[in-house]
């Protein structure tokens, strides 16, 4: 039921002690107080906590569904995204202001407790290399973390860049490195990779990685681009644990990319080695066969697409990736989710001059409530529903597996409302263990 406030229940609204442009709903016959930034509350939301980074705000924000704020962590520095971890600890991804990279840089992480309290920064940012958009939580303690690398323009023509593509007189291929947070401030870093070692180019026969782009898929073309330095944009990245592999999704290429996590540094470096003996090739690509001089612009099916992640093959309507397609049409933007062909040993067939599968989606939504063109994120929840962030509104909404919206929430900061993505976490969730999360006397600010 959408939200209402009636004028005979203000007795209860005394009762609750919440504000006068709060609002309570009822549900099951039982009256619930709401935030006047919810928009939508209906039966079947998922019992849980929503985290969440404003862009517009140093702060970071938990919520229950009701919309009340139950932890905020104050920081120094906005951050682009941030996690939990299961001791309860927020990971942030600091947006420094200082940086000689674009827009989407980052620079810094740091990790607070709960209680707030600074337990870790690390800062690497500098006019050679600098974090950006996304990282991700590994199992055993350390961070996956997106690197923009400053390449000169000596070294992009050493690998085949075509020069007219070069008018930025640089190029940033995109790196991920897996660091370990060490004491004082400091981390090793323990794995990494980089598109750098895996490129392919048609423009010159003289120049490295000379090559026919159909016949390697399981290569990137360092001349597919408009000539921004910016050539492969990586804006997410994700783990898959089971299967250890990597997902990126490349904005400029309009495709999400799978990479093998079981390699050594040196084996990502090339092209055998690993679970998959493929080194640090792409095992899979989807969603712009153009991208590798296969097929037309009708064959392409995700269009500067954000926040890409493994939702298995349980509680989905028969995908294994699901994804926020943000230009998929010219006002509106659309969450799909896509099945990937895969064996049963998590291996993939990539084939040369082919579209590879799936030409469609296995499942779509799509309303005119969800159109952002730039941030944004969708992640697949226990129940079955689906989270969605539009980013560039700064709303959050969760729809069903009909595609009803079942709850909606709106960041009330204004003029820079933005929110990059977000997740909600299970009120069983480990961070909260022993923890009290009462509402709180905060505003989002």
């Amino acid at each position: 039921m959408k939200k209402t406030t009636f004028k005979f229940l203000i007795c209860l609204l005394l009762v609750f002690n919440c504000k006068s442009d709060d609002s309570i709903v009822t549900m099951t016959s039982i009256p619930v107080v709401l935030n006047d930034n919810v928009v939508v509350y209906e039966n079947g939301i998922y019992d849980a906590y929503t985290l969440f980074s404003p862009l517009g705000s140093k702060n970071t924000y938990l919520i229950n569904n009701e919309g009340f704020i139950v932890n905020k962590w104050e920081s120094e520095t906005p951050a682009l995204i941030s996690y939990l971890n299961n001791n309860g600890d927020l990971v942030r991804a600091l947006r420094q202001s200082s940086t000689s990279f674009g827009a989407g840089s980052t620079g810094a992480v740091e990790i607070l407790d709960f209680e707030g309290n600074q337990l870790w920064f690390w800062e690497y940012n500098t006019s050679d290399y600098v974090l950006h958009h996304d990282l991700e939580l590994l199992p055993n303690g350390n961070l996956l973390v997106t690197v923009w690398e400053n390449k000169t323009v000596d070294e992009a023509i050493a690998k085949g860049r075509n020069p007219s593509l070069l008018f930025e007189n640089k190029v940033w291929p995109c790196k991920i490195l897996e660091i370990k947070p060490l004491a004082n401030n400091q981390a090793d870093v323990v794995w990494e990779w980089s598109v750098w070692d895996h490129l392919i180019q048609d423009y010159d026969v003289s120049k490295e990685n000379f090559g026919i782009i159909s016949e390697h898929p399981e290569l990137i073309d360092i001349n597919f681009s408009s000539g921004d330095a910016n050539f492969n944009h990586v804006n997410s990245i994700e783990y898959i644990e089971e299967l250890d592999q990597i997902i990126l999704s490349s904005r400029v290429f309009n495709e999400f990319w799978i990479i093998d996590h079981s390699t050594n540094t040196s084996e990502a470096a090339s092209h055998t080695g690993g679970n998959n003996n493929k080194g640090g090739d792409l095992l899979y690509r989807w969603g712009n066969p153009q991208a590798y001089n296969s097929g037309t612009s009708s064959d392409q099916r995700l269009f500067g697409q954000h926040d890409v992640t493994w939702i298995g093959n349980t509680i989905n309507q028969g995908g294994n990736f699901l994804i926020f397609n943000n230009t998929r049409f010219p006002s509106q933007s659309s969450v799909d989710e896509v099945l990937i062909p895969q064996s049963l040993n998590g291996t993939y067939s990539l084939l040369p001059n082919t579209l590879n599968l799936p030409e469609t989606y296995a499942w779509s939504f799509n309303d005119e409530s969800i159109y952002s063109s730039r941030l944004s994120g969708a992640k697949r929840l226990a129940n079955g529903n689906t989270l969605i962030t539009v980013g560039q509104a700064g709303t959050l909404i969760e729809v069903n597996e009909l595609g009803n919206i079942v709850w909606q929430y709106k960041n009330p900061i204004e003029g820079n409302s933005g929110i990059f993505k977000i997740d909600k976490y299970e009120k069983n969730h480990p961070a909260f263990e022993g923890r009290i999360l009462d509402p709180l006397p905060y505003n989002i600010e």
